[in-house]
């Protein structure tokens, strides 16, 4: 089933591809909110069960889409998603997991593949799914299924708020959700740089959760490029990689924590760091991709 899904997919970058677009879309977000201390939340599943996920084959959508001709495998120096939401702020929730994959991911793949320039509501989606109270954190996949499942619906459709977060969705949210679902999901292989980058380069962002340690408050001596682990470790952290760039040899990174935090909203992870296992100094603990009809 999820195979067929993710076929009905590969019809859906004709859409993308064939549309010329004279600019990217900018999509309304949040309003933006300074704070001295960022949350996060972040919940990982164990390896095991990461491991029995569905894992995306890049080659495969790069030829459903590009064909075989040896230009179709060159990948640009540099590439950015289109379709991308002003940088949000999650404020006091550990809601990031929401923020990365409805605001961020879903956002984008809305944008990009059915032209729709509404951001998604993060609230929709951490308020179902948040392990306890508003500070608890939540996993990725809970996110990615509910989004399958339900789908999500707009910002404006269900506003943000820090301050509350046992509200659910009414009827007339679930209604609006339901139309804006992904087809499906996998697992990306992060030691693959060039898989990760012929994904973005198909306009699809990358959901990644890290483990988060002090290393954070020496960005700015890196040009906010993460390159290694250092000091005590802070949490876990969703965000969404969406873009590369080989003159800096780094992934770029849209964050939740405001445009006012690194550069404008974002950093960079080093490639090398990025492959990096867990288990030898890595942070990158899950990569997923989601697919939209």
């Amino acid at each position: 089933m999820r195979n067929l899904k993710i076929a009905t997919f590969i019809l859906g970058l004709v859409f993308l591809f064939s549309c010329e677009k004279e600019e990217d879309i900018i999509v309304q977000g949040p309003q933006q909110e300074n704070q001295k201390n960022h949350a996060m939340g972040a919940l990982f599943v164990d390896d095991a069960t990461y491991q029995s996920f569905d894992k995306v084959d890049a080659d495969a959508l790069v030829l459903k889409y590009k064909g075989k001709n040896a230009s179709a495998k060159l990948l640009p120096s540099s590439f950015f998603v289109s379709g991308q939401p002003t940088v949000g702020n999650q404020g006091n929730e550990g809601s990031c997991v929401a923020w990365a994959t409805a605001y961020a991911g879903a956002s984008i793949l809305e944008s990009n593949f059915k032209g729709i320039t509404q951001s998604r509501s993060p609230e929709y989606v951490y308020n179902q799914i948040k392990q306890g109270s508003c500070s608890s954190g939540s996993y990725i996949t809970d996110a990615l299924d509910l989004i399958e499942n339900q789908g999500v619906c707009s910002f404006s459709e269900m506003p943000y708020t820090d301050t509350e977060c046992s509200t659910q969705p009414n009827s007339y949210q679930k209604n609006a959700a339901s139309t804006h679902k992904f087809i499906s999901w996998a697992t990306v292989n992060k030691s693959k740089i060039d898989d990760v980058k012929k994904l973005l380069s198909l306009n699809l962002p990358i959901i990644i959760g890290i483990t988060v340690d002090q290393e954070f408050n020496n960005l700015q001596n890196t040009g906010w490029i993460l390159k290694k682990r250092s000091g005590s470790v802070l949490g876990g952290h969703a965000i969404c990689v969406v873009g590369y760039d080989d003159a800096k040899q780094a992934f770029k990174v849209q964050n939740s924590w405001g445009t006012s935090w690194a550069d404008n909203g974002y950093f960079w992870i080093d490639y090398t760091f990025f492959k990096k296992s867990v288990y030898f100094g890595g942070v990158v603990e899950e990569a997923y991709v989601a697919y939209v009809q």
